[in-house]
């Protein structure tokens, strides 16, 4: 059963509006450089530099490097395990499952389609760099979602990091030297 919430519906009908990979490469606004600081923060992380990622190879170069965070991975992970206990506890295993597959449908159906324009558009032509692309912001709203129907505030690290993707930008990776959004 879908969980009826105020919240997850706005949450879903802003999926289907926001302007999905039309920002990347360029300069983040004071707001989504404050998006990527709570991101960080609040994902239980010090704080580094924020980077900007200006093409899509750049892009490519970047995620197939070795020397990503894993403690950024162990964090994201220990947060998601954490809502879903939560969330799974107030409606149940069933419905989190239906109501989350529900907004990844959603948005993986969109996501792909803004994806593969930006990158042709960036003359990019690489399939593996589009799915790439659109499973990360499939994931970020995924988790936000996850973070909405925890009833956790809206300024928490999934929603943060969701909102770049909702401003345009593809949040990439994090090492220990830098945050790098493109």
């Amino acid at each position: 059963m879908f969980i009826e919430s105020p919240a997850l519906t706005r949450f879903t009908d802003q999926i289907e509006t926001a302007p999905w990979f039309s920002s990347l490469g360029q300069t983040l606004t004071l707001e989504e450089t404050d998006y990527a600081k709570k991101y960080i923060n609040l994902i239980g992380l010090e704080a580094v530099k924020i980077s900007k990622i200006t093409s899509w190879v750049e892009a490519e170069n970047l995620i197939k490097a070795p020397d990503w965070s894993e403690s950024w991975w162990i964090a994201e992970e220990q947060t998601r395990k954490s809502l879903t206990s939560c969330t799974e506890k107030k409606y149940g295993r069933e419905s989190v499952l239906e109501s989350l597959t529900y907004i990844t449908s959603c948005v993986s159906n969109i996501v792909h389609g803004a994806a593969a324009i930006s990158a042709a558009q960036g003359g990019m032509a690489n399939s593996g760099m589009i799915r790439a692309a659109a499973g990360a912001a499939t994931l970020a709203s995924h988790q936000a979602a996850l973070e909405i129907l925890a009833n956790k505030n809206t300024t928490g690290p999934f929603i943060s990091k969701y909102r770049l993707f909702e401003s345009g930008h593809w949040p990439l990776c994090l090492n220990s030297k830098a945050f790098y959004i493109f």
